[in-house]
């Protein structure tokens, strides 16, 4: 199992400077990625319900800042060496896909291959309204989107005619430099559906559950998820061992606890805490130094 820290780029400790202090210190701690959230704002009247907490609650509040995802991987790009950076997850219909697979292709190739995208269909109705995307078609969006950008990346020339998207043929240069000439894309989402399309198209799963399972009964509601998208892997003719498990808790989480988690075979943990950059980073070398190698 590897680690990730999320960093800072929304609560109410998000600032750009923090942001890049964390990644840097999480690199030279030898953490294996860094971890990003996305949304484009927070209503001061919201009325779309959550899906990871038991009343549907939302833990960001209006006056808080949240720092645009892919604004920072490109930053991150040029202020880290050697660490992956992430999304967990990035709502990629909110962003015309050919103009996201150029920022994100142009970030991977100038951080030399260290972007893992993780994409969801999104679930905040009041964005979808302000981008002027229809919300009940975010699914089929997303499926279209992705096997764009991935058409982009992987064959530098090509032409796409789509339901929802189309573009002449064109050169898509540069190419992400990772195998393949793609960027890793794992799923976000804990229904049927979104396992469905892991088991699919996707490299890898953002791990999660309903909120209300959750608060039940975290293990056995991520254990009964993962068997359900192992039974829909074997269907498509693929193991779940072949794709990228990216779980998250607590920095202040129990060696037992992170355990449990590797022992059902999640790969990496995006470690979350909202705190003050200081105190998080005191917390982040505590677990390096202590907990991390009790789990090796």
């Amino acid at each position: 199992m590897e680690f990730g820290l999320h960093l800072p780029n929304a609560g109410p400790f998000a600032n750009g400077a923090d942001i890049i202090r964390t990644a840097k210190t999480a690199e030279e701690l030898g953490f294996h990625s860094v971890w990003l959230f996305d949304h484009l704002f927070t209503p001061t009247n919201l009325e779309s319900k959550y899906p990871y907490t038991p009343d549907g609650s939302y833990p960001m509040l209006p006056e808080f800042a949240f720092y645009d995802p892919v604004s920072v991987m490109a930053a991150l790009a040029g202020a880290t060496e050697r660490i992956k950076f992430g999304t967990r997850v990035l709502i990629a219909a909110y962003r015309h896909p050919v103009v996201l697979a150029k920022e994100l292709a142009t970030t991977d190739a100038i951080a030399g291959g260290r972007m893992i995208l993780g994409v969801g269909a999104g679930w905040m109705s009041e964005e979808f309204d302000a981008v002027d995307v229809p919300m009940e078609q975010r699914f089929a969006r997303l499926d279209e989107h992705v096997a764009l950008m991935r058409e982009a990346w992987q064959k530098g020339t090509v032409a796409h005619e789509g339901r929802f998207y189309s573009h002449c043929e064109a050169g898509f240069g540069p190419q992400p430099p990772q195998p393949g000439n793609t960027i890793p894309v794992i799923v976000g989402g804990h229904g049927d559906a979104a396992l469905r399309r892991a088991a699919r198209w996707g490299d890898g799963w953002a791990v999660s559950a309903a909120g209300d399972q959750l608060a039940a009964d975290p293990e056995g509601a991520v254990r009964e998820r993962m068997d359900t998208l192992a039974r829909f892997c074997e269907e498509e003719g693929r193991s779940i061992d072949d794709l990228l498990l990216v779980g998250q808790a607590f920095l202040g989480a129990s060696a037992d606890s992170l355990r449990a988690q590797a022992d059902l075979g999640i790969d990496v943990i995006d470690l979350m805490t909202f705190a003050p950059t200081d105190q998080v980073l005191d917390e982040a070398t505590k677990f390096m130094n202590e907990v991390a190698p009790s789990l090796a």
